[in-house]
């Protein structure tokens, strides 16, 4: 092959008599050829071709991304479903031997009694005092409906409860039951029977048969929450398997490539100076081995004509680049969904507590502190969001100054350690000191986070930016929310907990392994001061988004669904696990909106119709409860307020940080990101506050509909200022101080 000089000068590939490929620098300026350097050089092109090149290799990426992740997504949902299904019939037929045994141990007890009763010679038949302890065993056992012994002929001799007394107990069906003298349980007509053969103090003979009922509706209602938290199961790991797929498909496909194309873009201009990072999957990042042998020779044969041509080194292959001796840089190509996956393992371990969180705290309730307990049990949420926005400034300039992968590993690691003294607490002040400890590492990885998004994700599409945020939180929310009420159901509370601490854990790891070391770009602060606060604050549109906008937006989603739709659905009573799964609603309200909508608004470029649009729907979610009574009304309030937030949230920040461009490039984007944060977070720390003392003047209803007033007199302030400010056709953040 030929030499080939590139246009004005540089360097070209050749390939010797051996076969070898051979670089050689030629001046720009004398167009003399200078020494070769073994290996493969500049291909030639103008630098516009290498982005369109680059530009069509990102879009063919994201293409081949897509379809494979639609495969994925597909082959994951069928065969989450068939597993469903096939793990239904035997918990199925599990439930009734389940409930049959919950009961055992009160039969046994008075079978004893009864056998006891033979041993001493008295006659079976002629007992005293026999339906008295068989009230007192229906009254320290609610679930049992009726007890009734009957001899060995099937005739009942003694009985407790209205079920026995009615006619409808002496049926044909129950008394053929009785009169089969079998061990075991049968549903007969609405009651679900438990036998249990009595037998005589020697073991030789049956004496008799003690039938215990329940209602067979109970095995019903045990069906229905057993097929509700399988349907639970199954949404919750879709979710999570395609936040994990996402993370996966991003270190497979789309960052080694996007790193390989940078890679080649850079070598066509002449800089060999980078190496592409290492292979974790054994995907597209195969290459890479490949490619970094090439630069590496390059590289060595550099030195080695840097070490003999000294001075003239520089000047003879001028354009050309080439690292240090001993050193090894890497070009890292970020993506955001590096970040998504640990963010939303964090989101889901916090939030396993939420469906029981202030049921949790109610066992800490005592008079002696002096509150009513409306207000104890909304304390440690207020307390915890009060430590989250106190710290939300500070971690804003601990990302700025730490890098992201720093920042966010400590503060998963201060979560992990505050969710697990969480779960050992022994008092009310144990539980609020240690909440507020995990609302400093949880303030500091959601400003990480946050940040990290934003800066990888183009000023084009900054509100779709905030949008997928807003749905990796609440998709980590929701399924954090739906299982930790199973989970609470069947281990309990501390071990939920310790759980949670675990998963925490789990996320500082996957950041530490997969995140690149790197801080972000623009100001860096060295300290925080007022000085910062004051000059965000000077910005008219920051006041109205902030305290018309953002801080109800956060009284509503603390106040209602935080604190008091969890404890109403427990008073109605719901399980748990259905406390859990009615939350779910606003999470999947999010997800499902939020990017529609974030869509929307930044091709409209009307963010702060939509900030208005969000909070008068917000304002009416609060008062579905009084069309529709009942779970089913707080349910639909929860949906309609996730809707309302996906319209009116996501474009919050998107209008700060296009209309106060010179403020927050001053003061860091972290920073200013912390400051709006610690300001919204005051609606967090009154959202509990506020609901507890409705709850304890108006009840729950009252609550409902007290926050429903403010949000809708705040959207109403904040569409007056709107209007006022006189950009009906553009944001309002666009108008100065």
């Amino acid at each position: 092959m030929a030499f080939d000089p590139l246009p004005g000068g540089g360097a070209g590939c050749r390939r010797s008599g051996s076969g070898r490929l051979i670089l050689a620098a030629r001046h720009p300026s004398t167009g003399a050829r200078n020494p070769t350097i073994h290996g493969c050089g500049r291909t030639g092109g103008s630098k516009d071709g290498g982005v369109r090149t680059m530009t069509t290799a990102r879009s063919a990426t994201e293409q081949l991304q897509s379809r494979l992740a639609l495969l994925a997504t597909s082959l994951l949902i069928a065969a989450a479903l068939a597993l469903t299904l096939l793990a239904a019939p035997p918990l199925t037929a599990a439930v009734e031997p389940e409930m049959a045994g919950s009961v055992q141990v009160a039969g046994d007890s008075i079978a004893k009694l009864l056998q006891r009763a033979d041993r001493l010679g008295l006659p079976f038949d002629r007992l005293n005092g026999v339906a008295a302890s068989l009230d007192d065993a229906r009254r320290d056992n609610p679930d049992i409906v009726y007890l009734v012994v009957a001899d060995s002929q099937g005739k009942p001799l003694y009985g407790s409860g209205d079920a026995f007394r009615t006619p409808g107990a002496n049926d044909t069906a129950l008394r053929k039951r009785w009169a089969e003298q079998l061990a075991g349980s049968a549903t007969i007509g609405p009651w679900l029977d438990t036998s249990l053969l009595i037998q005589d103090a020697r073991g030789v003979r049956p004496l008799g048969t003690l039938h215990i009922g329940q209602r067979a509706a109970t095995v019903e209602a045990q069906l229905r929450e057993l097929g509700f938290d399988l349907l639970t199961v199954l949404v919750v790991a879709c979710l999570t398997a395609l936040e994990l797929l996402r993370f996966v498909m991003a270190a497979m496909v789309g960052s080694p490539s996007a790193a390989l194309a940078q890679g080649w873009q850079a070598a066509g201009q002449g800089d060999f100076s980078r190496y592409l990072p290492s292979d974790y999957f054994g995907g597209i990042g195969r290459l890479n081995a490949g490619y970094n042998a090439v630069i590496a020779g390059l590289n060595q044969r550099a030195q080695r004509l840097r070490e003999q041509l000294g001075e003239r080194f520089e000047h003879s292959l001028a354009g050309l680049r080439f690292h240090a001796g001993g050193e090894r840089p890497t070009l890292f190509s970020g993506a955001v969904d590096f970040m998504r996956w640990p963010f939303f393992l964090l989101i889901f371990a916090d939030s396993l507590s939420l469906s029981f969180f202030p049921l949790f705290v109610e066992s800490f309730y005592s008079p002696a502190y002096g509150i009513s307990r409306q207000l104890t049990l909304g304390l440690p949420i207020s307390i915890f969001m009060f430590a989250w926005a106190m710290a939300m400034p500070w971690a804003g300039l601990w990302c700025d100054s730490l890098g992201y992968r720093r920042a966010f590993a400590i503060g998963a690691g201060i979560t992990t350690v505050g969710l697990l003294l969480t779960a050992m607490s022994q008092t009310l002040i144990d539980l609020l000191l240690w909440r507020s400890l995990t609302a400093i590492g949880y303030g500091l990885v959601f400003v990480t986070a946050q940040t990290y998004i934003a800066s990888h994700t183009p000023a084009a599409r900054a509100t779709r930016g905030m949008a997928m945020f807003l749905a990796t939180f609440f998709a980590g929310s929701l399924s954090g929310a739906a299982i930790g009420g199973i989970l609470a159901d069947r281990l309990g509370h501390r071990p939920t907990l310790l759980l949670s601490a675990c998963l925490g854990l789990l996320a500082a790891v996957f950041v530490l392994r997969f995140l690149a070391r790197k801080r972000p770009g623009g100001t860096v602060r060295k300290s925080l001061s007022w000085r910062d606060i004051r000059l965000l604050l000077a910005h008219r549109p920051f006041l109205i988004i902030t305290l018309l906008a953002a801080i109800p937006s956060k009284v509503a989603l603390t106040g209602f669904l935080y604190y008091t739709a969890p404890l109403y659905l427990q008073a109605l009573g719901n399980s748990q696990s259905a406390v859990g799964r009615v939350m779910m609603a606003y999470g999947l309200a999010i997800i499902a909106f939020s990017p529609l909508v974030a869509h929307l608004a930044d091709k409209l470029g009307r963010h702060g119709w939509f900030v208005s649009i969000g909070g008068f729907a917000a304002a009416g979610a609060m008062f579905a409860i009084h069309f529709l009574d009942g779970t089913l009304g707080v349910a639909l309030a929860i949906l309609l307020l996730g809707m309302a937030h996906a319209i009116g949230v996501s474009p919050q920040l998107a209008l700060i940080a296009q209309h106060c461009k010179d403020a927050v490039a001053e003061v860091g984007q972290a920073t200013a990101t912390g400051i709006f944060r610690l300001i919204e977070r005051l609606g967090n720390v009154l959202g509990p506050l506020i609901a507890g003392t409705l709850i304890a003047s108006y009840d729950f209803k009252g609550a409902f509909y007290g926050i429903g007033l403010l949000t809708l007199c705040t959207s109403m302030l904040f569409t007056l200022a709107f209007l006022w400010l006189g950009r009906e056709q553009a944001d309002p953040a666009e108008v100065a101080p």
